[in-house]
């Protein structure tokens, strides 16, 4: 039988910055190591944020900020 983890809260997202435009969105219900905790990325072009999800793909998503693109990966 598989079970699915529910989504993360805002407290348990964590973000890695890759680059000054980018970074790594991870659940810290998981380790490092384990492939299972990175959600997606975010990467800033000029005045947005775009969010690429790991777990939903699909079209990327664009907010007006940092908050609200890390906040669009939890529950």
């Amino acid at each position: 039988m598989h079970t699915t983890t529910p989504a993360p809260r805002a407290s348990d997202i964590r973000l890695d910055l890759i680059s000054m435009n980018e970074w790594r969105v991870c659940d810290r219900r998981f380790s490092e190591r384990d492939s299972r905790s990175v959600l997606g990325f975010i990467e800033r072009r000029e005045f947005e944020y775009e969010v690429i999800s790991v777990l939903t793909p699909g079209p990327v998503r664009s907010f007006g900020s940092l908050a609200s693109a890390t906040l669009s990966f939890s529950e």
